[in-house]
């Protein structure tokens, strides 16, 4: 084999793996096309094979119809996400097709992830690609889409492109709130290299773009546009380690969130702008994994595809082999204790018990991962730079 095949062979397989698990999720969550309507989500429960996409879907196209996210629907997700729920429903053959291009758009998310990880250097494409959270989560929902979001503001971050870095980053948040998660590490390093106008411009592009996609749903129907941030202010603990304790007052759960959130951004920002020129990039990204991986870890509501944002937050710097392993081996049996307490089947007390002990070594092993990017980030911050460059 000669050395030009064996590099193009080495580039090609991360692709090929990681189709390989969204093929293998692909393959178990279409059979709930042959459960529509209101059979399909205890079906899916029962059987480990629940996606959103065909939920949600189920529930406003089966009949025909295409009522307009927002202004004839209410939609829990931000807006990007909901047109991307929507978008599919004029694709002909019914709910198969549009949960089939919906995973083809998530595969091709999957890829560009992919690639954008191979062209920053000091990633790790296989913490994404190389996880068999794929293959349980790659479908489950649309997270595929603002990991590739962010994941492209980082890097044209890097590429010294503050415009491009903000209005990718926000598109991301207009599909789900998780890229925000780059601000602080992002701004906070500007800063500390004095570019004030790089600053200002990412800023500036970040609101353009949230406002040209939030700003005409919102003044056509401010209520259903709304609903997202209402619906998720009121919810309870649902899957979190706050279970364990018993909390149940949104507003505490609320507080604790956005306490563990803001110390999470604090910790960022400041090793982002301490950092020394050399490791500032370094820093960006451990700043924006660290926020990632304790927002998912303190939030009062979990699913368990959120753990395709802590193997995206690790596949940007790199962490050892054996957090990859028990992250992964984790998510699996997340996924499989949390339809069997929802299928029920009579012995929920058995498998709700379970659970919480899931959760508390789910919660764990985040803690471990936070801990090893604070302790990264720290390294990285501990010698300044000149004027903070």
């Amino acid at each position: 084999m000669s050395p030009a095949l064996r590099e193009r062979l080495r580039r090609a397989a991360p692709f090929v793996v990681a189709a390989a698990w969204l093929a293998l999720g692909y393959a178990n969550l279409v059979r709930g096309v042959a459960h529509p309507g209101v059979a399909y989500r205890p079906w899916a429960f029962r059987h480990h094979s629940y996606s959103d996409i065909l939920a949600l879907s189920g529930d406003r196209y089966l009949g025909g119809g295409r009522p307009v996210p927002y202004l004839q629907d209410r939609i829990e997700y931000p807006v990007l996400l909901g047109f991307t729920l929507y978008l599919p429903s004029f694709v002909p053959g019914g709910q198969w097709a549009h949960f089939t291009v919906s995973v083809l758009f998530l595969a091709a998310c999957l890829f560009a992830a992919v690639a954008v990880l191979a062209r920053m250097p000091g990633a790790n494409p296989w913490w994404l690609a190389a996880t068999p959270a794929l293959a349980y989560y790659g479908a489950l929902n649309w997270d595929l889409l603002p990991i590739a979001l962010l994941f492209a503001a980082l890097w044209q971050h890097e590429r010294a492109r503050p415009g491009r870095s903000g209005a990718l980053a926000s598109l991301g948040v207009c599909a789900k709130l998780w890229p925000v998660a780059a601000a602080p590490s992002v701004l906070a390093a500007l800063a500390g290299e004095r570019r004030w106008r790089a600053a200002l411009g990412w800023t500036a592009a970040f609101a353009a773009v949230a406002a040209a996609v939030n700003l005409p749903v919102a003044l056509l129907a401010p209520e259903n546009w709304g609903h997202f941030f209402r619906y998720n202010a009121g919810r309870f603990a649902e899957n979190s380690v706050w279970e364990i304790w018993a909390l149940r007052d949104p507003k505490t759960l609320n507080a604790l969130g956005a306490a563990f959130l803001a110390a999470s951004a604090l910790a960022a920002a400041a090793g982002a702008y301490r950092a020394s020129a050399a490791s500032r990039a370094r820093a960006v990204r451990l700043g924006t994994a660290l926020v990632l991986v304790v927002w998912i870890a303190t939030n009062k509501v979990y699913s368990p595809q959120y753990a395709l944002y802590a193997f995206a937050g690790a596949a940007l710097v790199s962490p050892p082999a054996w957090l990859f392993a028990a992250l992964s081996a984790i998510s699996v049996v997340d996924y499989h204790l949390a339809f069997e307490v929802r299928a029920g089947r009579g012995v929920f007390w058995f498998f709700d018990r379970w659970y919480f002990l899931e959760e508390a070594a789910r919660t764990a092993i985040y803690a471990a991962l936070a801990a090893w990017l604070v302790a990264e980030l720290w390294r990285a911050a501990r010698t300044p730079g000149a004027e903070g460059a």
